[in-house]
């Protein structure tokens, strides 16, 4: 599981890769398959490479909302969500 919150992912800090090949490389393709790629070292996560979507207006936009649930129960919240499936929430007279 991978979680962000304000302190990590509100203002990331920009690093030129211009002079690191194999690196714009990787940009490249996680750009071009808009494939988010993990980045591992001696078998251990390290780095999350994902793609910018749209414009920087957009990514923005994205960006406040990391850390957005970070005051939830996550355990509150899965309960809530599981009841809530099993109670149903479709009309008798709709098809399913």
């Amino acid at each position: 599981m991978i979680c962000y919150n304000n302190l990590t992912m509100t203002h990331p800090t920009p690093i030129d890769i211009s002079n690191l090949p194999d690196l714009v490389r990787i940009a490249e393709e996680v750009e071009a398959t808009k494939t988010p790629r993990e980045l591992v070292r001696d078998n251990k996560p390290v780095a999350l490479l994902t793609p910018i979507y749209g414009s920087k207006a957009k990514w923005e936009k994205i960006k406040a909302t990391f850390g957005s649930w970070n005051d939830l129960d996550a355990d509150e919240l899965i309960a809530t969500l599981s009841r809530w499936r099993k109670e149903g929430s479709r009309p008798a007279t709709r098809p399913q």
